[in-house]
């Protein structure tokens, strides 16, 4: 039998089974093992781990661990004052793109309110999600802290609110986002980008009142729906309000 101790720092706590709440706690294992299936045994996926010391030393999640050792395992921080090769989550793409779970349909609309290509079905099922991941390149979004576990997941993240809009906060502030928004330029229907559209060509589409105060349409080429920047705007959830409300604001749709 195997002795070792652990601590997660940061909000790894939350994910821990059984939290520890910040705590180190002992663990007794029958046989070595890597350390990420240690920690994948303590309810943290490894795509949520940044940083693992073994006695103050820096490992990969390779490493096999021995009997009474010291294991610290930190979350992704931007501050930490750490080499680059010390971390093990990969850079995010230059030109990102999401799957999303069928847990998180709501997250998948604001991503794309947000201009990021998020794809979703709601009958998805987890092998689908994976061999879209693998074949596309893009990152998984799920709160099934499993699937996550896979060897196969490189990119991917389990958003830990259960509010949508704090969930992309959370997306955009885990894969450092925010020069990469570009509200309303996509359609939160179908994910297809927008284009300009005159307003000439889509009178048949508008109210009365649409028609006589709004000047400056888009329209996605896929569905057809026709977008303006509406009065709604000012209803718009505050958490979302402070990523849209700037001077990259397009269009967005009204109901």
């Amino acid at each position: 039998m195997i002795r070792l101790t652990l601590r997660f720092y940061g909000d790894l706590n939350e994910l821990v089974y059984n939290s520890h709440k910040g705590k180190e706690f002992v663990r007794r294992i029958p046989a070595p093992t890597s350390v990420k299936d240690l920690i994948e045994g303590c309810g943290v996926p490894h795509t949520e781990v940044d940083l693992i010391l073994a006695d103050g030393k820096r490992v990969d999640f390779s490493y096999l661990i021995s009997a009474n050792q010291y294991i610290s395992v930190y979350p992704v921080f931007y501050f930490l004052d750490a080499p680059a090769s010390d971390y093990l989550q990969p850079e995010t793409p230059p030109d990102p793109r999401f799957v999303v779970d069928v847990n998180l349909g709501k997250l998948a609309g604001y991503l794309r309110m947000a201009g990021f290509d998020a794809t979703y079905r709601n009958d998805a099922e987890d092998e689908e999600l994976i061999q879209q991941m693998e074949a596309e390149q893009r990152i998984l979004l799920t709160r099934d802290r499993k699937l996550l576990m896979r060897n196969a997941v490189r990119y991917g993240y389990l958003p830990r609110s259960d509010d949508p809009s704090e969930q992309l906060a959370e997306v955009i502030r885990r894969f450092d986002l925010f020069d990469s928004i570009e509200p309303f330029s996509r359609c939160p229907n179908c994910n297809s980008p927008l284009q300009p559209v005159a307003k000439e060509e889509v009178l048949d589409q508008l109210e009365p009142l649409t028609k006589r105060y709004y000047d400056t349409f888009s329209q996605c080429p896929n569905c057809g729906q026709v977008y303006w920047a509406g009065s709604h705007i000012e209803r718009m959830n505050p958490t979302l309000k402070r990523f849209f409300n700037n001077e990259s604001l397009r269009h967005t749709a009204e109901p």
